[in-house]
């Protein structure tokens, strides 16, 4: 549906050709198989370099996601467009146990098009300078990943925002600037806890909100399928900017290779999956999804996930 919608919005500006003959029998299309890639390392190698190189949390934290209801916004695409876009994204988080937000919803994950995404970035910026420097490395990446959302030649650019969260109560477990108690004097938050644990924590971390900003003139040959799933994983996941994934399938090479992959890959399922696995703990690292990845590919290979 995403496909189709999207496909049909993109040509209905285009000038019509003569009607087509319809061509002469032919014989049956050759089927082509996917290059395959050997790779001789440990599985559980393989998929630590792939977390290493896909997330990217701020200093100090563990990798974040949704706990709040998830609202994806859509600007300067035609409302018929926008739509299965939208759909598309809530229907890959609702999938992993994220619930959508209602009708009308302020949008939390903000999805612009644009053929000025340097000139978008900036003014994002100058519009809420706090936003983008809370004056806290808790809250998002460093200084140089804001210059390159406004300086990158990258056909997508994004910004993630996420927050520390004492998660027996959901307030906010870090301080910000301005916070202050009843006199007036500077203040953090109390963090109360019946048991102390030096394995596990009560702080979790939660998406707060992402701007993923589309070059329109970039997009090139990349499908609708490829973009809408490059964007759900953008929008669900912390992912680097500067991660290299060539060496693994994954959608975040489709702009690279948009022959590479028809859309999610194996190993974009898994890590999404081991990153909002039920029962996983408060806060999230990059061991733990890996191993998750790891069980979660050697159950579809039919392999043993220790085996080397």
């Amino acid at each position: 549906m995403l496909a189709a919608v999207m496909s049909l919005a993109l040509i209905a500006a285009a000038p019509q050709d003569p009607p087509v003959q319809a061509p002469a029998p032919q014989d049956p299309p050759v089927t082509r198989v996917d290059d395959i890639i050997v790779d001789g390392r440990p599985l559980r190698a393989v998929a630590e370099e792939f977390v290493a190189e896909v997330g990217e949390a701020p200093r100090g934290r563990g990798l974040a996601r949704w706990y709040q209801r998830l609202c994806v916004g859509v600007v300067n695409l035609r409302p018929d467009v926008a739509q299965p876009l939208v759909d598309h994204i809530s229907a890959v988080a609702q999938e992993l146990g994220v619930e959508p937000g209602d009708p009308g919803c302020r949008p939390n994950v903000i999805v612009v098009f644009t053929e000025d995404p340097s000139g978008v970035a900036a003014a994002m910026i100058e519009a809420d300078p706090r936003g983008f420097r809370l004056g806290s490395r808790s809250f998002h990446l460093d200084s140089g990943y804001r210059r390159d959302f406004v300086a990158s030649d990258a056909p997508v650019r994004w910004w993630h925002s996420s927050v520390p969260v004492n998660s027996e109560n959901g307030q906010r477990a870090a301080r910000l600037p301005g916070d202050v108690d009843a006199d007036g004097n500077p203040a953090a938050p109390y963090i109360f806890t019946a048991s102390a644990s030096r394995l596990n924590s009560q702080i979790r971390d939660d998406l707060a909100r992402v701007f993923v900003i589309v070059d329109v003139t970039r997009v090139g040959d990349v499908s609708p399928q490829q973009l809408g799933d490059y964007l759900a994983f953008i929008a669900l996941a912390q992912i680097d900017p500067e991660g290299d994934t060539s060496r693994q399938s994954s959608v975040l090479n489709a702009f690279e290779d948009p022959a590479s992959s028809p859309g999610f890959s194996d190993w974009d399922l898994a890590y999404l999956r081991g990153l909002y696995r039920p029962g996983a703990p408060m806060r999230t690292d990059r061991r733990a999804v890996a191993g998750s990845i790891v069980s979660d590919i050697a159950r579809t290979l039919g392999a043993d996930p220790d085996a080397r």
